[in-house]
């Protein structure tokens, strides 16, 4: 989780928090994976949060785990990578995945505007 915090961070410094809690409920509602994501939340509870929801989707619905790692354009490659274990370990190398690149989408964004 200390990734994951990192990356949060680091968009709260570049004032880029806001955006990327609005492109990760974005694309969570494109893949159809209830959010409550708030720009509200500090970047602990955020993280704690998406972690959570990750597990969530993981052990309730497979498929559309898969539809959101599609959605937000996971690298597959990196998925793999990913040693098998306990689905809550899953969950957080996979959120910092998700945080990487939904940062990566808002950095480039905001570079480009």
């Amino acid at each position: 989780m200390d990734t994951s915090l990192a990356i949060l961070k680091s968009a709260k410094q570049q004032s880029l928090y806001d955006s990327l809690i609005h492109q990760l409920n974005k694309d969570f509602a494109r893949a159809g994976v209830d959010s409550n994501f708030s720009t509200e939340d500090k970047p602990e509870a955020l993280a704690r949060n998406l972690v959570a929801c990750i597990y969530e989707v993981i052990i309730s619905d497979f498929e559309k785990y898969l539809n959101l790692l599609y959605a937000i354009d996971v690298s597959e490659a990196r998925i793999k990578e990913i040693p098998a274990q306990f689905v809550h370990e899953l969950a957080e190398e996979v959120a910092i995945l998700i945080l990487e690149r939904e940062f990566l989408k808002v950095s480039f964004k905001n570079k480009h505007e």
